[in-house]
């Protein structure tokens, strides 16, 4: 892959390996929990800086850096921007199961399609690498249709799991339910941390009704929305402890992976036509001059 190689060409950059990679970490539940279980861990969020942004070009050659630091075997827990995938923001995004990407005329839409398309390619990086990625999303999310996501997802080498859970079983003020996409079958055991009989506030706005000008009945996010994207610290000690437990055989089989890997031929990376159409989903060329500087 082109991309990966301009990285390996900067000579300035250190690869030491990292052990996980939390990427829009928020407050940082995983990661703290990676550092807790001696791990070498990293988180990314704009709120800790703007290097760490997605969309801009610095941001996501940061981005492709870290993920090429990560160990064989180790981990990565992205959680993409949900506001524009979930039901209550479909009057104003446009987005439904036959048109997901939405008014793509509007900036925080198209905005978020390309964050998919790159954090999509960034998955990609961690199946070359057997790296236990998880993705977190509000159940019935749209993205899972986003037209890269499912391209992914239909790669013959590539064999996803999702797990639904809830915020609240791990703590959380909000019910949230959840789902976790993951390349490894062990995220089900997530859920063997999770207390079903603890219940959340109902105290919390999560949702606003509100009729429009026109007459017309809509929903938006409510005053407690933003709140809820934090994850519980005992749903990040759940992640790092199921980590812990099979650390051992996903290093082993992610070297079994690789020997087996370098005698294989790059068949996907010979089709030109999808490579374009990557290309200009994720815009990648402003990330290509950027880096060939």
């Amino acid at each position: 892959m082109y991309l990966v190689s301009l990285m390996f060409g900067i000579q300035s950059l250190s690869f030491d390996p990292l052990e996980h990679l939390e990427t829009f970490s928020g407050c940082m539940s995983i990661t703290r929990a990676e550092w807790e279980a001696r791990r070498a861990a990293v988180p990314m969020d704009v709120v800790l800086s703007s290097d760490h942004d997605i969309l801009s070009d610095v941001g996501y050659a940061n981005m492709l850096h870290q993920v090429l630091r990560l160990r064989p075997g180790s981990g990565k827990f992205t959680a993409p921007v949900c506001s524009t995938w979930v039901f209550m923001s479909r009057g104003s995004t446009g987005r439904s199961s036959q048109r997901p990407l939405g008014k793509q005329e509007y900036k925080s839409v198209q905005d978020a399609n390309i964050m998919v398309a790159r954090v999509v390619i960034l998955l990609l990086l961690c199946e070359a690498r057997k790296i236990w990625w998880m993705l977190e999303q509000p159940v019935n999310s749209l993205l899972e249709r986003h037209p890269l996501f499912e391209a992914f997802l239909r790669l013959p080498s590539v064999h996803v799991r999702r797990l639904t859970t809830a915020m609240c079983w791990f703590g959380g003020r909000t019910r949230k339910p959840t789902w976790v996409y993951s390349s490894h079958p062990e995220v089900s055991e997530i859920n063997n941390y999770a207390d079903h009989s603890l219940i959340p506030e109902n105290t919390a706005e999560m949702v606003v009704h509100y009729v429009d000008s026109s007459g017309k009945q809509r929903i938006k996010g409510g005053g407690d929305l933003k709140a809820s994207q934090a994850y519980p610290r005992r749903f990040g000690k759940a992640v790092s402890k199921v980590r812990s437990k099979h650390a051992a055989k996903h290093r082993a089989q992610a070297a079994k992976f690789l020997r087996l890997a370098k005698k294989t031929p790059n068949v996907a990376n010979c089709a030109p036509a999808m490579n374009a159409k990557w290309m200009k989903m994720a815009n990648l060329e402003p990330i290509f001059n950027f880096l060939a500087k």
